[in-house]
């Protein structure tokens, strides 16, 4: 019976559109295509990946939703009066949010960007848990809950450490022989692309060095395993921003409370809102109108979208931003990047990608059917 081993290598970002110009990378691979993705971030994407389902189904969407009684904040909003200069600087948020997350023993992803801290105990937060662990999801299992129940020897990358700390422990594994599924985490492309647009040279020379790792890593699998299996997976693509617009001022000007007329959640492509006193939906309506840069997005929209709640857990209305067109300031951040994802699933920079080595036998028509693709190459290596 041969031994064979089947690795599939996620690689944030890398979306169709960014590989559609540049049919050199990995052209190897036999099996090559474009896959919809869905609305919202990778804190929505990955887990759908990893569990096969949409959000609707495993409760991971957004990061943050609305949820006072259960929030873990209560104690940042002494933290408002803190002198803005100093504390809404993206470093400072980044330790702050290591400090939180090891306080309340968040072992997932977590970022409080740049929320404000009086704001923060309105809302709880999705991500807890490691996604990349058994057990990691909100509702439901994943793969790694799969491989655990099987019994099958695995490697899974640490997603908090370096591309090349993670392609080594991989390398290791495989030359080890101890593996017989391996799911390999990079995430560097995305920050790239953030800054300089999925069409700079710079994206170019980072595809190159990918291709330089799988190879050498697919030529040491075959050294140490009869057969071997790869595919590379994406949540996403990118799009280039061309439009930066300030909406927060408007909102701001109805002189509505803040926790007690509504709540929202401005994140970088889209404005989430919770309407808790009669009247707040409708002015708020009013200064965000259907036009070139967004809309409200239907319910159902978002119910084919499989993000819509009947709680409204993580919004009672979302107003999404046409690809292309950033929200700056907002509560992610307050330097604009020159490339952004988050927008609707229909537009071609949404698009992620599958490469294979093989051909998947059964059709892959959205990133949910990348749980599938990784449970038959999973079921293969261990045939």
């Amino acid at each position: 019976m041969p031994v064979r081993c089947a690795i599939t290598m996620f690689v944030d970002a890398c979306g169709w559109e960014v590989l559609r110009a540049r049919p050199w990378f990995l052209s190897g691979l036999p099996h090559r295509q474009g896959v919809p993705s869905l609305f919202g971030f990778s804190s929505a994407c990955v887990p759908a990946i990893l569990s096969g389902r949409r959000p609707d189904e495993n409760d991971h969407w957004s990061s943050f939703y609305y949820s006072p009684a259960t929030s873990p904040f209560r104690v940042t909003r002494a933290l408002g009066a803190l002198p803005g200069a100093l504390f809404d600087r993206g470093r400072v948020r980044r330790w702050m949010s290591k400090g939180i997350a090891a306080a309340y023993g968040f072992t997932g992803y977590f970022q409080i960007y740049n929320l404000p801290f009086d704001a923060l105990p309105l809302f709880d937060y999705a991500e807890k848990k490691d996604i990349f662990r058994p057990g990691g999801m909100n509702r439901g299992t994943n793969i790694f809950d799969d491989l655990a129940h099987d019994r099958v020897p695995h490697h899974v990358s640490n997603w908090r450490l370096s591309e090349e700390a993670n392609i080594a422990a991989l390398r290791g594994a495989v030359e080890e022989g101890s593996v017989r599924w391996a799911f390999l985490y990079t995430a560097s492309l995305d920050a790239l692309m953030h800054e300089h647009t999925k069409d700079s040279p710079l994206v170019d020379e980072k595809l190159r060095w990918y291709e330089r790792q799988v190879e050498d890593l697919l030529a040491a699998a075959s050294r140490r395993y009869d057969e071997v299996r790869f595919a590379l997976v994406s949540d996403h693509g990118m799009a280039t921003i061309h439009t930066v617009v300030d909406l927060m001022p408007r909102i701001a000007a109805l002189g509505l409370r803040f926790g007690t007329d509504f709540a929202g959640v401005y994140d970088s492509t889209m404005l989430r809102f919770w309407f808790l006193r009669p009247g707040a939906e409708e002015r708020i309506r009013s200064v965000l109108p259907d036009d070139l840069h967004g809309a409200w997005v239907p319910e159902e929209r978002l119910r084919a979208w499989g993000t819509w709640w009947p709680d409204g857990k993580f919004g009672n209305a979302v107003y999404a931003l046409e690809p292309g067109v950033l929200l700056n300031p907002s509560h992610m951040g307050r330097v604009a990047p020159a490339g952004m994802h988050g927008y609707r699933p229909d537009h071609p920079d949404s698009d992620a990608t599958l490469l294979a080595s093989f051909a998947p036998t059964s059709s892959v028509d959205d990133i949910t059917a990348f749980y599938s693709v990784m449970r038959e190459m999973a079921d293969w290596a261990t045939a």
